[in-house]
């Protein structure tokens, strides 16, 4: 019981602070104090998850609580995640992230696109492949450009048409 004692004030102290902090940025919209704010939220999400970890789940009431907790886990979640892209828009930290995850999906169907031509002796199937190439080298260029700050990320995501998840 100590441990969860200890845990909700440390979840009582970082709600204080973050709202106090999230007062001064909304006010100014200064984008390091926006940074700070979404830093605390997800060490308000990291605390919740330590709580959810530390809870029992041997009785209904126990589950229910659990369950409480599971809500509360993943609406700071969300919280988080709205703060960080608040923060930053075009959710510079996961571009590239999310550009070599691009490039792996057109790469593997690439490879399913050249094995249902050889399955059905198809050549529409190639000429897909070809295409689909076409666009991974778009997206290797992209990433290139990105590395050498040729361009910026809102550029590129506009250019490769890749959404802020």
């Amino acid at each position: 019981m100590k441990l969860k004692t200890k845990l909700i004030a440390i979840t009582a102290i970082c709600l204080v602070t973050a709202s106090i902090f999230s007062i001064s940025a909304l006010a100014a919209k200064d984008i390091a104090s926006l940074k700070a704010l979404a830093n605390l939220a997800k060490d308000k999400e990291t605390i919740g998850h330590n709580l959810l970890d530390a809870m029992p789940d041997q009785t209904r009431e126990d589950k229910d609580a659990r369950n409480q907790q599971g809500i509360k886990v993943k609406s700071l979640g969300n919280e988080t995640r709205k703060l960080e892209l608040e923060a930053d828009p075009d959710d510079t930290e996961n571009f590239a992230k999310q550009l070599d995850l691009a490039i792996e999906t057109w790469s593997m169907g690439v490879n399913e696109l050249k094995e249902a031509a050889v399955r059905y002796n198809d050549d529409k199937y190639l000429k897909r492949a070809e295409e689909s190439l076409k666009i991974i080298e778009k997206f290797k260029k992209g990433r290139e450009e990105y590395q050498k700050n040729e361009k910026t990320v809102n550029q590129l995501r506009k250019e490769l048409d890749i959404p802020v998840n």
